[in-house]
């Protein structure tokens, strides 16, 4: 499922507020972060960990937790939140994952690799390798 497209323009604010950041500059990575939630309408915190080949389809409208760890190949769509739910740390997303339009991940959530989550489904715990979930709360559907 790797994607051999350009990199989103979001993807590429984010490298570089990463970079600033993982470089000791981290003024500079402030300012990239806010220009991205001005210009692009999107939130992506650069103390967050998106691995290569992260694909953002379409960036407007997501918000991800600052401490939040995203697998390569994960495709998101718009208006996806990653988020913490009653102060805890943001979620581990797995590797070749599908987050559909709306998804959201609460909470400190472990998504394994090769999961689909439907559009607008709310995920609250813990979902295996190979699944698609669904729903509100959601639930696995398919395995494998």
């Amino acid at each position: 499922m790797e994607h051999k497209e350009k990199e989103s323009i979001a993807i590429k604010f984010y490298r570089l507020e990463r970079w600033f950041y993982t470089h000791k500059m981290k003024i500079l990575s402030k300012i990239i972060y806010h220009l991205m939630q001005i210009l692009l309408g999107c939130t992506i915190p650069y103390s967050a960990v998106l691995e290569k080949g992260v694909h953002i389809a379409h960036f407007h409208g997501i918000v991800i937790h600052q401490n939040s760890k995203i697998g390569a190949n994960t495709v998101i769509y718009q208006n996806v939140c990653i988020g913490g739910r009653n102060g805890e740390a943001g979620s581990k997303i797995g590797k070749n994952c599908i987050l559909g339009v709306g998804s959201c991940i609460l909470g400190k959530i472990k998504i394994g690799d090769n999961v689909k989550v439907g559009a607008n489904a709310v995920v609250l715990k813990d979902v295996p390798d190979n699944c698609t979930v669904v729903g509100i709360p959601a639930t696995i559907v398919k395995k494998g």
